[in-house]
């Protein structure tokens, strides 16, 4: 029976040899296009600037909650999801992107906003009060978007 020591050069060049087999013949991950303002295909409601007395909230996946914002008028409310990976995505044949308002307290009013399977939609709401904007379901990234209409 053979008995052999490997002194430290001989590990060393093992090792290296080892790492250099492990990266050879890989291909090199691409990480996916990133959400935001600047992704591709993002849409108008996500790159225009919020004026004052807006609410915007904008994720890259749900479930998401954000807030409690303050409203008391009368609102213009927008939704738009976009895929930065597929631009041309119809929306129409995915599952429906769903958000509500959450009201404070132990039990929270709920308001619906929207349960749609489209690319965007959007309503006008009298709102008062504080509230959580919830988005239950979404496969992805979206914004939401109310603007005061008076």
């Amino acid at each position: 029976m053979l008995n052999r020591k490997f002194g430290p050069p001989t590990l060393f060049a093992l090792l290296a040899l080892t790492i250099v087999i492990a990266g050879c013949g890989g291909t090199s991950a691409t990480p996916p296009p990133a959400a935001g303002p600047t992704a591709q295909g993002a849409p108008a409601l996500l790159k225009q600037k919020v004026r004052k007395g807006e609410v915007m909230v904008d994720a890259e996946y749900s479930p998401h909650r954000d807030g409690p914002y303050r409203f008391d008028g009368t609102y213009l409310v927008r939704f738009a999801q976009y895929d930065p990976e597929a631009p041309r995505t119809s929306f129409a044949d995915q599952t429906p992107f769903v958000a509500d308002l959450s009201g404070l307290g132990r039990r929270p009013k709920k308001i619906a906003l929207f349960h749609q399977a489209a690319a965007g939609g959007k309503r006008t709401m009298r709102l008062h009060g504080k509230y959580f904007v919830e988005v239950s379901f979404g496969d992805f990234p979206y914004v939401l978007r109310f603007t005061p209409t008076g």
